[in-house]
Formats: C-alpha cells, sequence, structure tokens
C-alpha cells in the first residue's frame, strides 16, 4: 500500500513538473509576440512619418516649386 502511494506521489510530481514546463513555454511565447508586436507598431510608426514626408515631397507646391527651378536653370546661359 505505501509503495503505490509512493509511486502515486511521484507521478503526480513529474506529471505536475511537466505542466509548469508547459506553463513556461507559453508565458516564453507570449513574451516574444508582445515584443514582435511592439515592434511591429514601431516600425508602423516609422512608415507613418516616411509616408507624410513623401506626400509633402510630392505635393503639387513642391512639384511646382521644382519646376521653376529647374526652368531656371534651363533658362540660364
Amino acid at each position: 500500500m505505501a509503495r503505490k502511494l509512493i509511486l502515486t506521489i511521484i507521478v503526480l510530481s513529474f506529471a505536475m513538473l511537466e505542466l509548469l514546463a508547459v506553463r513556461q513555454a507559453q508565458i516564453n511565447t507570449v513574451h516574444t509576440m508582445t515584443q514582435l508586436h511592439q515592434q511591429i507598431y514601431t516600425d508602423n510608426e516609422k512608415i507613418n512619418v516616411l509616408q507624410i514626408q513623401i506626400e509633402v515631397a510630392c505635393s503639387p507646391s513642391a512639384l511646382q516649386e521644382l519646376v521653376i527651378i529647374a526652368e531656371a536653370k534651363h533658362e540660364q546661359p
């Protein structure tokens, strides 16, 4: 009887350790996912800034200024 009880306790202990290992793996995965989401957010912010800069540089007023400068250089002897 004592042998069965000890064996049961040992088996349950190993099962609990395995569950703890699985839980730790889940925690590590969620941590990695969180870091990746933060990196994606940061990169999206950088992309938004670049899009705004491109829109400003390609706006009609900015292009008109460039055309005027190019025409002025072309007209010079």
